[in-house]
């Protein structure tokens, strides 16, 4: 059953991932009436991460979702954690004046970063830091677009890093280490982890190059290349089939 779950959460994901970059590329974003694509995006995402994961994993995916969401709403309502931000009505729907899919983009990313660090011989601090940098980096990519030409979120006050408060990035930094600090248990290789991650870089990578924002467009390739030769040399193709079959359960 979840074998069959999977195919179809990939394939409607996949059709939003081509249709998504053909749209901002042909005709500088979906028409109105498919706004309902970014959040079901974004929903797929989270919902072949956790439908591939294992029991356990799935509890401690939820939880970084819900400190991630945690912490959106405390940056909502207050400076402190992101600096002054709010959220338009892009994503719907919305509790607490914050999208319900952020915490399916939070576990969707933290997942991501848990798997191309399972095998880290370093220390569990030294992971940490890790962790919570290669979350930051990720944001010095998405938030440019997220909170630029995709509008899902806009800054009350300007920053150097196209518009972005740097107090953001040091926020993003401190929720991602308090996540991975409370997360624990042994990491189950999941590849679909993996490159779903991976997919998101590579889509707000792409788009960055699409609207010409060189830094997180390099920045994006640096994440993919890194990506790259971690994950070593097997090629995807033998990787998704092993995937659908090692879900055929």
């Amino acid at each position: 059953m979840r074998h069959y779950l999977v195919r179809i959460f990939f394939l409607f994901y996949l059709m939003l991932w081509i249709g998504g970059l053909a749209s901002y590329l042909l005709r500088g974003g979906p028409p109105a009436t498919m706004a309902w694509t970014a959040p079901a995006f974004l929903l797929l995402a989270g919902a072949i991460v956790l439908t591939t994961s294992p029991l356990s994993e799935i509890k401690v995916l939820l939880l970084g979702g819900i400190i991630g969401f945690i912490a959106e709403v405390a940056g909502v309502y207050s400076s402190l954690v992101f600096s002054a931000y709010l959220y338009t009505d892009v994503l719907q729907p919305k509790l607490l004046e914050v999208p319900l899919v952020m915490i399916s983009a939070w576990l969707v990313l933290v997942g991501y970063v848990r798997q191309m660090l399972r095998d880290c011989s370093h220390s569990r601090w030294l992971t940490l830091l890790y962790a919570s940098t290669w979350m930051t980096a990720i944001d010095l990519v998405i938030d440019p677009l997220a909170g630029g030409v995709l509008d899902y979120w806009r800054w009350m006050e300007n920053g150097m890093y196209y518009g972005i408060p740097a107090h953001n990035f040091l926020g993003w930094f401190a929720v991602s280490l308090l996540i991975f600090l409370s997360l624990r248990g042994s990491v189950v290789k999941n590849v679909w982890a993996q490159y779903t991650g991976l997919s998101i870089i590579l889509f707000f990578t792409v788009l960055s190059w699409i609207y010409g924002l060189i830094l997180p467009g390099i920045i994006g390739i640096l994440l993919c290349g890194i990506h790259i030769l971690l994950a070593g040399r097997e090629p995807m193709g033998r990787i998704f089939s092993r995937a659908f079959l090692s879900n055929s359960s």
